[in-house]
């Protein structure tokens, strides 16, 4: 047995615990050690941590804070999806080592500290290609993932690999539809075209999008991308069944996992009013 499997433990699902679906039966692969005293909240909270040697330690503040799921940025060299804070956290993790294996500790170890989190690794395909689509999905599991995200790889392409799908405003029908139809346990809203990154105001186009998704699927629907403030993050779990926050909680966390808990917190708060 791996020293990641046995730092793992039980692999939970990727839905926070406890979580029902819209139609009121229980999501499926709800965590296999479910908490039971962990609270089922109304609305999901999910934050973006890059892989680092302090990571571990922000993800357990940004639990104690409040946060349901965690997603884990693997760092790649040209993320064309990322705006300029996760870039430059990227640079800085690869500055500090952290190649694929070294995220895979990272990870496990995040999870011997959150047993019943969801934690799931975040990166994009040429980071899969060069170390084996098969072996990632494997050592990922093993070191502890939920479920995985690999922002530009499309639905369709490589159906066996289970993640979570993305789908954004200028989604066609049909694409949303397959995306549905393929995720794992959630549907990743992307509210806006463009790169990830803290805006001024929610996208106008998430209301749309919701109505298509909820027209496809009785998943949980997140909503990602240019979320920053608890008003944001309000504004958006009244339309969808949980938010993303990545960028700011990026730059948050440079502060310390004490600046992080606070920030997490006032997210929560502002979800649990949604």
């Amino acid at each position: 047995m791996s020293a990641q499997r046995q730092a793992a433990g039980p692999i939970p699902s990727p839905l926070p615990p406890g979580e029902n679906q819209r139609s009121g039966q229980k999501r499926a692969g709800v965590s296999r050690d479910r908490d039971e005293g962990v609270p089922v909240r109304p609305k999901a909270l999910a934050i973006y941590l890059m892989c680092g040697p302090e990571t571990p330690e922000l993800a357990e503040a940004a639990v104690e804070g409040g946060a349901d799921l965690l997603e884990l940025g693997f760092p790649f060299s040209d993320p064309l999806a990322d705006g300029p804070v996760i870039r430059r956290a990227a640079e800085r993790a690869l500055a500090q080592g952290m190649r694929t294996a070294a995220c895979l500790e990272c990870l496990a170890a995040t999870r011997a500290r959150l047993p019943h989190t969801p934690l799931v690794p975040m990166t994009y395909a040429s980071l899969l290609e060069a170390y084996g689509w098969e072996r990632f999905a494997a050592d990922a599991q093993a070191a502890g993932a939920a479920s995985l995200i690999v922002v530009d790889l499309p639905a369709g392409v490589r159906p066996e690999l289970r993640r979570v799908q993305l789908v954004a405003p200028t989604s066609t029908d049909e694409r949303l539809a397959l995306a549905a139809e393929q995720t794992d346990g959630w549907l990743y809203l992307v509210t806006l075209t463009g790169t990830t990154g803290a805006r001024a105001e929610l996208s106008p186009s998430l209301a749309e999008l919701v109505t298509r998704a909820r027209r496809r699927t009785e998943l949980p629907l997140y909503a990602g991308f240019g979320i920053s403030t608890p008003d944001h993050a309000r504004a958006a779990a009244a339309l969808a069944d949980g938010v993303v926050v990545g960028s700011r909680a990026v730059e948050v966390a440079e502060d310390g996992p004490g600046s992080l808990s606070d920030y997490t917190r006032s997210l929560r708060q502002a979800l649990d009013k949604a």
